[in-house]
């Protein structure tokens, strides 16, 4: 018996040692290297502030809960993954991207090459891919439906 564990520990440490030599995974690097969470707040801070038109009785904060009720943050994750997919981009292009979302100067730089209109186009054509995928026009028609009838719902209470 101690024979196999003088050989295991030494396959245990060569696993361990390859393990921590692994590139992170596009995805792993999209949540290391892009603001989810404050995009996200983001957006639903302006969906909110739209809506409250529409919804005067309602407060921003009470429509901003229905909102992350309906739009998750881990659907935006889930769409970003999809988005910036090694199929889409390649390793170079979203360092790039990444680059950009950290320095506003890099990004207004990148502004003028060709590389960056390049990637602005790539970017809003994927964006148009997915905007006009029926699946998708399906699936955001339900959520927006959901949230109008939850939000039609809080404004009867509001007004009783």
């Amino acid at each position: 018996m101690p024979r196999i564990q003088t050989l295991l520990f030494p396959l245990l440490l060569i696993c361990a040692v390859a393990a921590c030599d692994q590139k992170p995974s596009r995805e792993e690097q999209i949540l290391a290297n892009l603001p989810l969470q404050e995009a996200y707040d983001h957006n639903i801070e302006r969906m909110a502030a739209l809506l409250t038109r529409t919804h005067p009785h309602l407060n921003a904060a009470t429509i901003s809960s229905v909102l992350r009720q309906y739009l998750t943050v881990e659907d935006q994750r889930q769409d970003l993954f999809k988005l910036y997919s090694k199929k889409n981009f390649t390793d170079a292009e979203f360092a790039t991207i990444v680059a950009a979302t950290h320095d506003p100067a890099k990004a207004k730089a990148l502004e003028d090459t060709e590389e960056g209109q390049r990637l602005s186009d790539k970017l809003t054509g994927l964006m148009r891919e997915t905007a006009q995928d029926k699946n998708a026009q399906a699936l955001a028609e339900q959520r927006m439906q959901q949230i109008e009838q939850a939000l039609q719902a809080l404004e009867e209470q509001a007004r009783k």
